[in-house]
């Protein structure tokens, strides 16, 4: 009964989304199993069996005769060489946090209206069923419109393992990805931009690398969006910015790491940004101050496993700079800057974090600084802090004007996230409740309390590499 339901409301919501003839779900034919009849005939039996699945059948040669007995089925037969596709790469779900690297790599790529959920090698050993409708749902929240799915290539199983173990899985998750794509249309990721220039290329060991080290953490990055409310540097990034590229990030709002200033010193824009900074022996702690930012982890010592290359000590000359973190040497004595904000005479926003800045080893204290520093440097304008201590994604969904239609959330851990703690901005006003909305499950309402002009919600615990989104309640 429930597959039959399913198969009933993905014929409704094709005929809904008719008028754009653009099919949501699309299955690449392509291979050896494109070139075998016997492997046809079995692939149009499984989706007899899964109706609700896939929109259309992606070919090299829609037009070729073996493939006629999926047109007389209603399929839809699409030429692969018209498809504007970014490919989602990766071929299975052993290491899962590739699953994060990859939807950065997407979300900065050229292309964003179809993203390919690649099998690799398509078989039995490879990816999961729940690997991949995740990566699907990771490719829609950072900016898919729609998905294909290379899972037949190699075809080393039967046509029915790959009905029974994805297909049967993705058409229970299509009324879920389908209903978040429609929405949040006319959005974008919101957040932190991770700068890669005109002179670079996205680069998970390059200018994505700081990025992909604090998305795990709860911070909102988002890569190649339109709409960012702040910009992330690195020296990877200044290496690939035109000076064009410099005076935007610098005139606008930026947090920095120790090796960003230090690039941008030797490009000359030392003045501009009122800081320099040197390399030092990284054979000291990191004392946060009294500075209110830091309220509540004053004196916390912060000592990460760096190293020279990633240790600078910062020399801010603006008087009204706030240091956040000043270096100790082991015999007790202060020394030089390591985080500092100010704001420059043009009014820009900087923060920057010379030890080990933006690296994937963050304490709590740490993390609580990045994401207080970051929405100094936007103005308060942070689409969603998350409050709580936690290993998830963030990927909230906003408008040109700044409201904030959505937020998705991933657990990027081994273990259950408690129930977490989420300050949202841009919300509708006196918003009283919303919904968490899950895979195969009821929304659950969530209750929002406001402080100030910030609306707040907990959501419930969340499993182990389990994922949802928020919006608000429906009417």
């Amino acid at each position: 009964m429930m597959r039959r339901a399913l198969g009933i409301w993905g014929i409704l919501m094709t005929l809904c989304a008719g008028a754009a003839n653009a099919p949501f779900m699309v299955l690449q034919l392509n291979g050896p199993a494109a070139a075998k009849p016997e492997s046809v005939t079995q692939l149009r039996d499984a989706l007899n069996r899964y109706p609700a699945c896939f929109d259309a059948v992606s070919c090299d040669s829609p037009d070729k005769p073996d493939f006629e007995i999926l047109r007389k089925k209603g399929l839809t037969l699409v030429d692969a060489g018209t498809r504007d596709t970014s490919v989602f790469q990766l071929y299975d779900d052993h290491a899962p946090r590739g699953m994060i690297s990859r939807a950065l790599l997407f979300a900065a790529g050229p292309s964003h209206a179809v993203a390919t959920i690649n099998g690799g090698r398509h078989c039995a050993s490879g990816k999961s069923a729940y690997g991949v409708c995740a990566e699907s749902m990771l490719a829609l929240a950072y900016g898919a419109n729609a998905l294909a799915y290379d899972l037949l290539g190699y075809a080393h199983e039967p046509i029915t393992w790959y009905a029974n173990t994805y297909m049967s899985e993705l058409t229970l998750w299509r009324p879920f990805l389908q209903a978040y794509v429609h929405y949040n249309a006319e959005t974008h990721p919101g957040g932190i931009l991770p700068y890669c220039g005109k002179n670079g290329q996205p680069d998970i060991n390059g200018t994505l690398r700081a990025a992909n080290a604090l998305a795990p953490n709860a911070l909102p990055l988002c890569p190649g969006s339109p709409w960012p409310v702040c910009y992330l540097l690195t020296a990877d990034a200044v290496g690939s910015m035109t000076p064009t590229d410099i005076q935007r990030a610098l005139s606008g709002c930026a947090i920095l790491d120790g090796g960003a200033v230090e690039k941008l010193q030797t490009l000359g824009y030392g003045a501009t940004m009122q800081l320099t900074a040197a390399p030092r022996a990284p054979d000291v702690c990191e004392v946060f101050t009294d500075d209110e930012l830091n309220v509540g982890r004053v004196g916390y010592a912060w000592q990460p496993d760096a190293s020279t290359t990633d240790t600078f000590a910062l020399y801010p000359s603006n008087e009204a700079t706030r240091v956040l973190g000043r270096y100790q040497k082991t015999d007790g004595t202060a020394a030089e800057a390591a985080s500092v904000l100010f704001e420059t005479p043009q009014g820009a926003r900087i923060a920057a974090f010379g030890f080990s800045g933006f690296g994937a080893e963050i304490s709590a204290a740490r993390r609580r600084q990045l994401m207080l520093a970051s929405d100094w440097v936007a103005q308060n304008r942070m689409p969603v802090l998350v409050e709580t201590v936690s290993q998830a994604v963030v990927v909230p969904r906003v408008t040109m004007a700044g409201d904030l239609r959505s937020v998705t959330v991933l657990n990027a851990s081994l273990d259950t996230q408690p129930p977490m703690t989420l300050r949202l901005r841009g919300c509708g006003e006196g918003m009283e409740t919303m919904e968490w909305i899950t895979p195969k499950e009821r929304p659950v309402t969530i209750v929002v309390r406001w402080e100030n002009k910030d609306a707040m919600v907990t959501l419930p615990a969340v499993g182990p590499w389990q994922l949802g989104w928020l919006r608000a309640a429906s009417e």
